[in-house]
Order: structure tokens, then sequence, then C-alpha cells
């Protein structure tokens, strides 16, 4: 037996519960509206263009009811109010004895409509649990063995549905309530395929989202250790170069001094920012940047190749975008050394800025001989390259494609054989 406090403590339902409670409410609510006027559309078309009496005080009261309940429904989904499982199977429950008593006074299960029990249980299907389900299954079944204890028959002329032998209406009436159901059905199983389409799409972003992080975070560690086991040989060498270059000064040999001692602090530098090129941003706010000397300072920091050329929109050279400068240009950079690796000797890398919708776009654009559709689809990926070895790791686009996100847009890639490749980044300013 269940202890008073095992019993009294329950698990709480998970945030995606709730927020598919609230979605299953705001369609019944609008499958509700529907019915409603379907339901008063029904009524005057058998009362006044067929001629069939009804009792419309009491149909006008159940529809009433109908109308009111989902005024409240429609305020309660509108605050964002907790909505659980037995709300909804409430509420289902509730449309049930409503559309028990609409069947009663007009035919009981002589009435063509009455096989429009089974939307109500598809909802259920779809909208709550198993138990949930199998208990509003039993109500269906006890709704309807009710109506067959009694119910109020339809008469016309004075007579007994029945008894009139009208089994034509009847048969016209069972075909238009089976597209009824057969609408109603198809378009929310249509409506819960596109859900669940929708979802997976949403799981495989965020799976390959995750992906992503753990490879930063792999190359985060590398950068680090290697920062830590690098840190005292260079240090080392920088000390034994600088005594090299003041005691060859005079010769010859202290230019090659010089230059060892300035790549040692270039290779320092290099560890120090590997972080960064890693995606991580050390919490630096973002400053305002001029976007024409964001891309002169690019090109100079290539040695102010002659492949590269600049393009700006009127007047966005001069604007200032509020940015990560430094997280931005070494994205930036990535990107066009790849192109330029693309093109060889003899090609050609454009770089055009633009404003689109309040947000940075950057394109660059080189005339190589692109890619194809299968090394298109993995080139953002890390570690791949179609380089020879030695000449990269497979890196500058995946870090690229991770600071653009960072910094609140994307990075996308379109290319085809023959035609050269157009990178695209996007920030947000």
């Amino acid at each position: 037996m269940q202890t008073p406090a095992a019993s009294a403590v329950r698990p709480p339902a998970s945030v995606d519960s709730i927020e598919v409670n609230r979605l299953n409410l705001g369609w019944l609510v609008k499958l509700r509206w529907a019915s409603v006027i379907g339901q008063v559309a029904t009524i005057l078309g058998v009362e006044f263009a067929m001629g069939v009496p009804l009792p419309l005080a009491p149909l006008a009261a159940i529809v009433a009811v109908e109308v009111l309940t989902n005024v409240a429904c429609s305020q309660w989904h509108r605050r964002r109010i907790t909505v659980r499982e037995r709300h909804l199977s409430w509420l289902i429950a509730l449309d049930l004895l409503l559309f028990t008593g609409l069947l009663y006074l007009t035919g009981g299960p002589t009435n063509p409509f009455s096989s429009l029990y089974l939307v109500h249980l598809s909802l259920a299907a779809l909208a709550v649990g198993q138990r949930h389900t199998w208990a509003l299954v039993a109500l269906t079944l006890a709704c309807s063995a009710a109506l067959f204890q009694g119910h109020v028959p339809l008469e016309m002329g004075g007579h007994d549905h029945a008894a009139m032998g009208h089994y034509g209406m009847h048969l016209k009436g069972m075909w238009v309530a089976l597209g009824v159901a057969a609408a109603f059905i198809v378009y929310f199983l249509d409506r819960l395929k596109r859900a669940l389409a929708e979802r997976e799409g949403e799981l495989r972003l965020a799976r390959e989202r995750t992906a992503r992080q753990e490879h930063l975070a792999g190359l985060a560690a590398l950068a680090a250790g290697a920062a830590h086991e690098l840190a005292s040989p260079l240090a080392t060498i920088a000390v034994v170069a600088k005594e090299l270059e003041r005691a060859l000064s005079e010769t010859p040999a202290g230019e090659d001094a010089r230059l060892i001692r300035s790549e040692v602090g270039r290779c320092s530098e290099i560890l120090s920012e590997l972080a960064v090129d890693a995606g991580q941003a050390r919490g630096e706010p973002p400053t305002a940047t001029r976007v024409g000397e964001l891309l002169t300072n690019l090109k100079k920091t290539l040695g102010d190749d002659a492949r590269i050329s600049l393009a700006f929109e009127d007047g966005l050279g001069d604007r200032e975008i509020l940015t990560h400068p430094r997280l931005l240009s070494r994205a930036l950079k990535s990107v066009v050394e790849n192109a330029l690796d693309a093109v060889g000797p003899s090609g050609s890398v454009q770089v055009d800025a633009e404003l689109r919708e309040g947000r940075l776009r950057l394109l660059v654009t080189d005339d190589g001989c692109g890619m194809s559709p299968e090394v298109a689809a993995r080139a953002l990926a890390p570690f791949y390259s179609t380089k020879q070895p030695g000449k990269g790791m497979g890196l500058g686009l995946f870090l690229a494609a991770n600071i653009a996100e960072q910094l609140g847009g994307e990075l996308t890639l379109r290319s085809e054989p023959g035609q050269g490749t157009t990178v695209s980044m996007e920030i947000g300013t």
C-alpha cells in the first residue's frame, strides 16, 4: 500500500509536455469554434431549409454552453496558464457530453451525425495519453448506449423519422457526416505529421549544434594544452634569440637572430589566440567598428594581395557596427585564405559588404574550380580538407561558421563545379 507521504509527492510535468499541452489546447479551441459554426449551420438548415421541426431552445442552450466554455478556454490559452493533460481530457469529455445532448434532441442513434463521436476519440488519441484516451472511449460508449435507451425522435410531418422511411435522407446525412469526420481527421493527422517533421528538424539541428560544441571543446582543450606545454620552450628560445641578436648585431647572422625572435613571438601570439580561433570570445564586450576599416585591415593582414578586391554598398564603408572585431576578422580571414588557396596565383577573390534588414552580410566570392555537391556538403565539418597533406587541418571554415553563429548570424556556402564558390557570412549588428 502506498503511504500518504509517497502519494502526496508527484513528479512535476516537464516543460516540453506543458508546452505541447498548451499547443493542443490552442488547436482544440480552433476546432471547437469550427464545430460551433457547423452545428449552428446544420440546425438552421434542418429547421428552415428541410422543414424538420427541432427543439430550438434547448439546442441553443447547448450551443451557448459551447461558446461560453470556448471563450474561457481562449482566455486560458492567451494568458499562457499552465495546461495539464487532465485539463484537455476534461474539455474533450465536456464536448462528448454536449454532443450527446445534441444527439438526444435530434434523433439519437438515428441521427447520421452520431458517427462524429469518432472525431472526438481521434482528437483524444492525439492530445492526451493512453489512460485518459481509454477513459474517454468508455465515456463515449456509455453516452452512445444511453441514446439507444432514450432520445427525442425526429419528426417529419408528424411521424417518426424511422416510421416515414426517409432512408434516402438518412443516407445523405451519413454521407455528409462521413465527409466531415474524414476532413477533420485528415486535417489534424496532417498537422501532426508536419509538427513531427518540424520537431525532427529541430532535433537534427540541435544534434548538429551539440556536435559542433563538442568539437570546439576539444579544440579549446587542445589549444590550452599546447599553450601550456610550449610556453616555456618558446620563452627560452626567445631569450636565447635575444642574446644571439645582441651578440651578433654587427654580423650578418644578427638578422637571422632577429628573424628567429620575431617568429617566436608570432608563435606565442598564435598560441594565445588559439582559443579565440576555437570560438571562445573571452567575455570581451562588443565594440563599434567601421565596416570599411575592418575589411581594409583584413586585406593588409593578408599582405595587400592583389587578387583580393573589396566592394561596399553606398555609405556602408563608413558605417559603424557593434560587434567583436577580433573574432569577426579572424573568421573572415579564414574564409578569404581558403578562397585564395582555391583560386591559385592567377585567380581573384572579391569581398562584398552589404546591409540587409539591419544585419551585415559579407560575401566572399572566388573564381576557382568550385566544389562538387558532396564536397560542399562536408566543407563546414571540422577536420575536413581537400588540400594536400600538410597544407591545412580543415578547420578554417568550421571555425568561421562557429564564430558567425556566436556573433548572432550564420555562414552559408554556395558552390558549383567550374563556377567558383561564394561564402556568405551574416552577422547581427
